[in-house]
């Protein structure tokens, strides 16, 4: 971890204002950037790299909870950490939307490399809607692995506390569907 002040940009409060601006012109009741990035319902680690899964916990075991749902997902890597305030600053890569669990699947298996690290973030919404806040990511920000579409010039980035980083949003449910029952099943 770094201390706040050796940064380029700051660990809190990032500003969301040209996504946010935009939305506000376009949508009636828009949802924040803020809120899609930093607050959505599901947030989550995705053991990709199989010498470091634990027992039966793959990336597939997370993926269950987004069966059937479809809306706005982002993938994320860990950009910096602050020790000075225990947050963790992720740069996101990528903004999709469709059927998450088929659509991250997908990317996990084609496009990722299993030795780096993978968060994602869903948001489940309409079809219209995922469509809208996915252009809008594009227009807005840029996105290592989106490569068409993708005029946005700024990085995309996040600020999650410790417990989000680290516990996510559904680590009880993932270790409720694992087959561990004792150490010895690792």
């Amino acid at each position: 971890m770094t201390k706040c002040i050796e940064q380029d940009f700051p660990c809190q409060n990032q500003e969301y204002d040209a996504f946010d601006q935009i939305a506000l012109l376009e949508l009636s009741q828009p949802i924040s950037a803020h809120e899609l990035v930093n607050e959505s319902a599901f947030c989550a680690e995705l053991p990709v790299d199989d010498e470091l899964r634990i027992g039966n916990i793959t990336y597939k075991l997370y993926l269950k909870f987004l069966r059937g749902q479809t809306g706005l997902y982002h993938l994320w890597v860990d950009y910096d950490a602050c020790d000075d305030h225990g947050n963790y600053t992720m740069l996101c890569v990528y903004v999709g939307k469709g059927f998450a669990e088929l659509r991250v699947d997908s990317h996990v298996r084609k496009k990722w490399s299993k030795n780096a690290q993978l968060y994602v973030t869903f948001t489940s919404m309409e079809n219209r809607l995922s469509k809208y806040y996915e252009q809008l990511f594009l227009d807005v920000y840029d996105f290592e692995l989106n490569n068409i579409e993708n005029p946005g010039a700024e990085y995309l980035f996040a600020v999650w506390d410790e417990e989000r980083h680290h516990l996510e949003t559904h680590l009880n449910e993932v270790s409720n569907l694992s087959k561990i029952q004792s150490f010895d099943d690792w």
